[in-house]
């Protein structure tokens, strides 16, 4: 069916508030019926944490199937208990409730309310009516364009291959329908749990319209008193990141495409050259052989396996994108061996589907069926054993063109009929199984690299709810302009408010030639993204640092060198993220969702205590900037500013804006050229804490294996306390290894901070014992050094 274009005005068969019947269908499910059309159902549910499930509609819901069918736990449901309460009725479990009365549906989710009303249908489409405060932002619903809250317009969760985007582009290659509700009241969460095409209605200011185009309409419903609490149930439902490799989180460059793989060793040199830090270098799909997935152009990459080595002697690794489209060739193996077993997409009929994409005509593997993704794996495999380290899935929504050579869409008449299978033979019709066309792919891709790299890297372009589970995200094919730039933020904000914490957007822009000023204000935005590559469009000047003069080169080298001096400060955020769902890249609101603060969306925390301002006008040499509630340490200009206020500062070419919370606690690492350099997880030389109170932590391992499951890892709670006449650091290590390599991390230097005249002494505390520390001073800034690891303990620094 034609994609809707709004949900509000649109004349639909209501059941809400019709005579039904309500039962009990077992000790987990109660079910509305309508009286007069038993197809009008609605079904309730509830986990044990509290989370209230919606079915408006029959039908099977393809997204849990397919959870289950790639072994995704799912909280265990509650016992319900159905009582009559006059006209109404009242379902309720140990934390959550239900109220059926009238044509209203009172949905208690933990500590927040949900009024659902006009649930009904207009065609094959579904939809219901919530209910929204005037003063509730709307954040997340994924990867979106425009500001960072999203009301005011209708959104559509349909992932598409689009280029160029502009601010009034939707849907883009995303599909992620979950919608983040806060004021400073409380935050909901609304999960439209269902893989077919859904839409979110903000054009009300009251209400929220939410739809889909084939039933059932899923909606998972959660409340909290704080965002991460809601992204917690969120995350708890689809899965969350796993702790990335070392590699994902440092440099990458690429570009479409280094022709040759004299040119690929060229730029790794030449980052060494320059004394810049680079993990990994991507190959566009020139290095094929005709874009064939799978295999190298055997003239321009005639040993890829010496280019790896070669490369990987200088800590580069090799990703190479991978699309789903093979091409259709009887010589070719990929497609003889996916032809032969019935493994690509179908018609009705049985005949194979055929679209252009890159190679010409391709065939697209039906990722649906367990034995395609295990297929898909071992291709997988056999590709990383010639030296290749990551994956970047591309056109993936799926994208294909179409038969006609003139056109880049398929006619409609194309797609009409194509069909995917489950295992258990099901069938099912492409709308219901395009949006997680890309989830299937990066799971049938990690699965494969899995047998080698216990922690695999994918890059994907596509992606539903859960795709975090598997790959890191890019925004697509962005442009070198200073709106995309500015609108990077925002993005990446929601894509992380989604549950995708592992997100960044091509540094410098890919279509369009990048300025030396929009480089260098882009290279200082992406160094503090969670997910940092450098990327460009073909037949575009080059893009790498060097490439853009010595001055923009030495900004350049500098601020991917921070990157790398919060190396595990970033890892401990990544643990964080694996164990709560948290976003790395967080929205200045965080902490304080006052009504200025949830405005703010050209500016970001890194974790909980690290706020950047990016500079995003051309021509800026300083800006405005609002922190949020606390004091704040200016990095640069060595000043305090009070929280809740707005402040100007300078900010010239070579200067991004950054402060610290009061009471934070950093981890510094040494900057390396590559992760490769470590033999264990980042370990820091350094320990930053400012003045203040507050907290952190530090999370360390061997950075490689999934031994930290088993409990091989350093687990490290930190608190501070500024007393006035005294400042107390204490720490407790709430986890050790035992694994030899962790057990002798060197001891840390504490620089501690800032003080307006020297302490008066540095006592530690640790292992029953206290003694006076050696110390100095530097720049205001109190240090001495501590073996954190001996035991757990506390310094007090008398400032009196």
């Amino acid at each position: 069916m034609r994609p809707l274009k709004t949900l509000h005005d649109r004349s639909i068969d209501v059941w809400s508030g019709r005579v039904g019947a309500v039962e009990q269908i077992d000790e987990y499910v109660v079910r509305w019926v309508n009286a007069q059309n038993m197809d009008q159902c609605v079904y309730f549910r509830m986990s044990r944490s509290g989370v209230v499930q919606v079915q408006i509609g029959e039908g099977a819901n393809l997204f849990a199937e397919t959870g289950q069918a790639l072994g995704w736990d799912r909280e265990p449901w509650a016992r319900l208990t159905l009582r009559a309460a006059g006209k109404d009725w009242q379902i309720s479990s140990p934390r959550a409730s239900v109220l059926l009365s009238g044509e209203r549906a009172v949905v208690t989710a933990g500590p927040r309310v949900f009024v659902l009303t006009q649930w009904g249908n207009a065609e094959c489409s579904i939809q219901c009516r919530l209910d929204l405060a005037s003063s509730e932002r709307v954040f997340g619903l994924g990867e979106k364009v425009g500001g960072l809250d999203k009301r005011g317009r209708m959104w559509t969760q349909w992932s598409t291959d689009v280029t160029p985007h502009t601010p009034d582009t939707d849907p883009l290659y995303q599909a992620i329908p979950f919608a983040l509700l806060g004021s400073q009241a409380g935050w909901r969460g609304l999960f439209a749990a269902t893989s077919a095409r859904t839409y979110f209605d903000l054009t009300q200011e009251e209400a929220l319209w939410i739809g889909v185009d084939e039933g059932p309409l899923v909606l998972e419903l959660m409340g909290g008193d704080t965002p991460d609490t809601v992204i917690a149930q969120y995350t708890a439902l689809c899965g969350r990141m796993a702790l990335p490799s070392l590699m994902a989180l440092g440099f990458h460059q690429s570009r479409y495409s280094y022709l040759r793989a004299a040119d690929v060793l060229a730029v790794a040199r030449q980052f060494r050259h320059h004394d810049v830090p680079l993990d990994a270098i991507h190959l566009d799909i020139d290095y094929m052989d005709g874009y064939r997935v799978f295999t190298f152009n055997p003239e321009t990459f005639a040993d890829p396996a010496e280019l790896a080595e070669t490369t990987g002697a200088l800590g580069v690794s090799l990703v190479s994108i991978v699309d789903p489209g093979v091409k259709v060739d009887d010589t070719y193996a990929v497609y003889q061996e996916g032809h032969a077993r019935n493994y690509f997409i179908r018609y009705a009929n049985g005949r194979e589907f055929h679209s252009r994409v890159w190679p010409g005509v391709c065939a697209f593997p039906d990722f649906l069926r367990q034995d395609v993704r295990a297929w898909w794996g071992e291709w997988t495999q056999r590709w990383l054993a010639k030296g290749i380290t990551g994956i970047w899935n591309d056109m993936n929504e799926p994208a294909w063109w179409g038969m006609d050579p003139d056109h880049h869409l398929p006619d409609a008449a194309e797609e009409s009929g194509i069909l995917h299978h489950e295992d258990n033979g099901t069938v099912w019709p492409h709308q219901a199984v395009h949006n997680l066309y890309a989830l299937l792919e990066a799971a049938a891709t990690y699965q494969g690299m899995q047998s080698t790299q216990p922690r695999p890297f994918i890059l994907t372009r596509s992606g539903f709810s859960g795709i975090q589970r598997y790959a890191a995200v890019w925004t697509g094919d962005n442009s070198s302009t200073w709106e995309h730039l500015a609108m990077a933020i925002p993005m990446c904000l929601n894509l992380g408010l989604s549950g995708v914490p592992l997100v960044g957007t091509d540094i410098g822009g890919f279509l369009g030639e990048c300025s030396a000023e929009l480089y260098v204000r882009w290279v200082q935005l992406g160094s503090f993204l969670p997910f940092a590559r450098a990327h460009t469009d073909r037949d575009t000047p080059a893009n790498e640092p060097w490439a853009y003069g010595a001055e923009v080169l030495a900004i350049a080298r500098d601020y991917i060198r921070y990157r790398y001096r919060l190396l595990a400060y970033w890892y401990t955020l990544a643990r964080e993220a694996e164990s709560t769902g948290a976003p790395l890249m967080r929205p200045v609101w965080w902490r304080d969702a006052d009504s200025v603060a949830q405005e703010c969306e050209d500016e970001f925390l890194v974790g909980d205590s690290l706020l950047v301002a990016p500079v995003v006008q051309e021509g800026a040499t300083q800006r405005d900037v609002y922190l949020p509630e606390g004091q704040w340490w200016n990095v640069w200009e060595h000043t305090w500013h009070a929280g809740r206020e707005r402040t100007l500062v300078s900010a010239p070419r070579d200067r991004l804006p950054l402060f610290l919370r009061a009471g934070a606690i950093i981890p510094l690492t040494p900057v390396v050229a590559s992760t490769r350099q470590w033999r264990t997880s980042p370990w820091p030389d350094t320990l930053l804490v400012i003045r203040g109170t507050g907290e952190g932590s530090l999370f360390a391992d061997d950075g490689q294996s999934t031994r930290y499951r088993e409990g091989e890892y350093w687990d490290i709670a930190m608190a501070t306390q500024d007393q006035g006449d005294q400042m107390r650091i204490r720490w407790t290590l709430r986890n050790r290894p035992t694994q030899n390599a962790l057990l002798s991390l060197p001891p840390l230097l504490f620089r501690v901070g800032p003080f307006a005249k020297a302490p008066h002494g540095v006592m530690l505390h640790q292992a029953g014992r206290q003694r006076e520390l050696d110390w100095h001073m530097s720049q205001q800034f109190c240090e001495f050094t501590v073996d954190l690891l001996r035991d757990s303990g506390m310094i007090e620094i008398k400032t009196t």
